[in-house]
């Protein structure tokens, strides 16, 4: 059987460059109903307790990645933007699928850990001025390594004694005080937290993001449910590029419990 990496296969806007290619890990030692579960991307977004929402290849429709996520990273940008760091959906599609963590600035927090598929333009917040919309870049620390026994995905800004949280989804009526009231064997979505947010979400685990090294075969593309409506002129007819295209098949497409 055919079976393809993604670190020869990455392709992204910035150029056609291998990467290394992680699978995602809860670290959180004192939560052990997270602590060491996957981080998984569906939806547009990453969760603990569920599986990857991928679409496989024709060649491989079982491929090892169907109920794991991959990402890759770091890229590093040129030019300008040489100093940027980016990070990218394991897949195989050309384009490629960027995730981003989706800030304003660094006092906001509290905003979800997505991806979205390259020439999407991404308000990311309701109508929030996509100017101001240019996320939270995050980078590799390897400095966790001897703390964690990892490396790690962390936002440049902190410090704290975590970087990511995950909090029930949706969000029960009235929210609980604590974890200690939620279920945490249901899905869990991920979020960022920056300087001011840290105590403002009682209900949510604190975690980071440990990084393991992969060799799976990658999936086509992950689903990205959202993407296609942010393709249909509700914010103005320049909301996606190239006429949209990154917003249909192959690059995100529709998805059933058959892709899975």
């Amino acid at each position: 059987m055919k079976t393809l990496t993604v670190a020869g296969l990455l392709a992204g806007p910035l150029a056609a460059m291998a990467a290394p290619a992680w699978t995602m890990y809860a670290y959180n030692e004192s939560i052990p109903e997270i602590h060491g579960k996957p981080i998984n991307a569906d939806s547009g977004f990453f969760w603990v307790n569920k599986d990857a929402a991928a679409v496989c290849p024709g060649y491989n429709p079982e491929c090892p990645a169907s109920n794991t996520t991959i990402v890759s990273g770091p890229v590093y940008g040129s030019g300008s933007a040489s100093a940027n760091t980016y990070w990218f959906m394991g897949i195989l599609q050309q384009g490629g699928q960027q995730v981003s963590t989706a800030g304003l600035d660094d006092t906001f927090g509290g905003l979800s850990l997505k991806y979205a598929a390259v020439g999407a333009a991404e308000r990311g917040i309701g109508v929030w001025d996509v100017a101001r919309n240019t996320g939270t870049s995050m980078v590799l620390d390897n400095s966790t390594v001897s703390t964690l026994g990892a490396p790690t995905i962390r936002t440049k800004y902190g410090p704290h004694k975590y970087t990511w949280m995950a909090c029930p989804d949706p969000l029960p009526f009235p929210a609980p005080d604590s974890p200690a009231q939620v279920d945490l064997s249901k899905p869990i979505k991920i979020y960022d937290i920056t300087t001011e947010d840290t105590d403002s979400y009682p209900y949510c685990v604190r975690l980071e993001i440990m990084l393991k090294p992969t060799t799976l075969a990658a999936p086509q593309y992950y689903f990205c449910d959202g993407c296609q409506d942010r393709c249909d002129a509700i914010y103005g007819a320049s909301e996606c590029a190239a006429e949209g295209a990154a917003c249909l098949e192959p690059y995100c497409g529709p998805y059933t419990q058959d892709t899975k």
